[in-house]
C-alpha cells in the first residue's frame, strides 16, 4: 500500500492552568513517548506556556495514530474532508482538548485543542486526488460500515 501522508504533525499547547502531566500522557500514547518534544514558551501576556510536539513520517505511525483516534473521529475527519484541506494536500484537524482528556476524540472550531496537521502525498499536488486517498485510508482502517 502506497503512503498515504509526506508527513503528520500533533501538537497541544498547556496553559500554567493546566495539567502538563496529563497532557504530556496523552500525547505520549497518542505518537509514542520517544517522538515528543517539549518547547516552553511564553503566552501573550507574559504566562509560562509548554508546547508537546510530536512529527510522524512512517506510514506504521499514521495508522497508529489514527486507530488510537478511533472509528468515531475517522468518520467525523472523512464527513468534513473537504473543508479540513487546503489546494496544497494540507490537512488541518483540531480536537476538543477538554473532549481529549475524557477520552474522546471530537472536532473542533475553537483554539482549546490537540491540532493534527499533516500533508497528502499526490504527485503532482492534486487536491480531490488527495482527498480520495485520505478517505479511501481512513476506511481501511476501520469497518467497511461504519464509515458509510
Amino acid at each position: 500500500m502506497a503512503k498515504t501522508f509526506h508527513y503528520l504533525r500533533v501538537r497541544v499547547l498547556c496553559n500554567a492552568t493546566e495539567d502538563e502531566d496529563l497532557l504530556a500522557e496523552i500525547m505520549e500514547e497518542l505518537c509514542g513517548e520517544d517522538r515528543v518534544e517539549y518547547t516552553e514558551s511564553e503566552g501573550h501576556h507574559g504566562n509560562p506556556l509548554l508546547m508537546f510536539e510530536a512529527e510522524l513520517k512512517s506510514a506504521k505511525e499514521h495508522r497508529e495514530l489514527f486507530r488510537k483516534l478511533g472509528p468515531e473521529a475517522a468518520e467525523a475527519v472523512i464527513a468534513e474532508l473537504d473543508e479540513r484541506m487546503d489546494d496544497d494536500n494540507g490537512i488541518f484537524l483540531r480536537f476538543d482538548k477538554q473532549a481529549a482528556v475524557q477520552g474522546r476524540w471530537e472536532l473542533a472550531r475553537h483554539g482549546d485543542v490537540f491540532m493534527v496537521s499533516g500533508k497528502v502525498e499526490t504527485h503532482p499536488v492534486d487536491r480531490k486526488e488527495a482527498m480520495l486517498k485520505a478517505r479511501l485510508f481512513l476506511q481501511a482502517l476501520f469497518s467497511e460500515d461504519k464509515l458509510d
